[in-house]
């Protein structure tokens, strides 16, 4: 199974300082048999066109992720995610991992700077075999520009996914789900994780009617939305959530994308 858990250690001063128990990280990533987005609702056909679910091949065995199209050939997700694959297979254009338009990778590129012992800079791109047709259920999402100053503070988002519904559930489903959020402060995620990995980069965010609503196994990869202009725009990418369990009501955590758009053009031309 392609699940380990991290531990967040706090800055020894701080921990003399004041007693913090920060909460360990769970990069939400796992095999196909275990996946989905927690007490979230179906997505219906063409609600996401730009959501993508990724199986990867490594030596282990198989995982599953999320992805988004960011144009008919490349796709944007986690790091963390990547790791030791050796090819991705990507079905786009549905709700169902069973269908849609199929494609393979033929390029993996992971971040340089990541770092898997506290998800910094977890994302990554994978360039298609062979371009996805844009169209109907198939579309490309807009990405932001690159403002670094840009919080998205309070702002309600979206993120969509084939993760885990429950902690108690430990089967995969076979069909997309979505679930609204709030986007929260960094100081206030940083009172949940600490500071070792909350950084500029990170952006965390709750969810917008229960406090146990987010995403979980499964999901890491996929596209945290906004709408602008009655368009979607993805502010970021599923990275983690606490090692408690994906219910326990603490913050999601996400990578800005808005930090990794000079990246992701000279990668892609995007």
């Amino acid at each position: 199974m392609k699940l380990f858990i991290v531990v967040v250690l706090a800055c020894l001063a701080a921990a003399q300082a004041r007693e913090v128990s920060y909460q360990s990280i769970l990069p939400v990533r796992e095999s196909p048999r275990s996946a989905r987005i927690v007490n979230g609702f179906p997505a219906a056909p063409g609600q996401f066109p730009y959501q993508v679910f990724l199986s990867g091949q490594t030596a282990g065995g198989n995982l599953a992720c999320g992805g988004s199209l960011i144009s008919a050939e490349w796709v944007l997700t986690a790091a963390h995610c990547q790791v030791n694959v050796i090819q991705f297979t990507v079905r786009a254009g549905t709700t169902n991992i069973n269908e849609g338009v199929v494609r393979t990778s033929n390029l993996i590129v992971i971040h340089p700077a990541y770092n898997p012992s506290n998800l910094n800079n977890d994302i990554g791109l994978i360039r298609l075999s062979e371009p996805v047709p844009l169209g109907g259920n198939i579309q490309a999402v807009a990405l932001p520009a690159a403002d670094l100053s840009e919080t998205f503070l309070n702002r309600e988002a979206t993120v969509s996914g084939f993760g885990r519904t429950s902690d108690s559930i430990p089967t995969i489903s076979t069909t997309l789900n979505f679930v609204h959020l709030n986007i929260i402060s960094n100081i206030q995620c940083m009172g949940t994780y600490g500071a070792a990995t909350i950084i500029d980069s990170t952006v965390c965010a709750v969810g917008r009617d229960a406090a146990n609503q987010g995403t979980c196994n499964g999901d890491s990869g996929g596209p945290l939305t906004i709408t602008e202009n009655g368009q979607s725009v993805q502010i970021g990418v599923v990275s983690f959530v606490a090692a408690v369990g994906c219910e326990a009501g603490f913050p999601s955590g996400y990578v800005r994308t808005t930090h990794f758009r000079d990246w992701i053009r000279d990668q892609s031309g995007i």
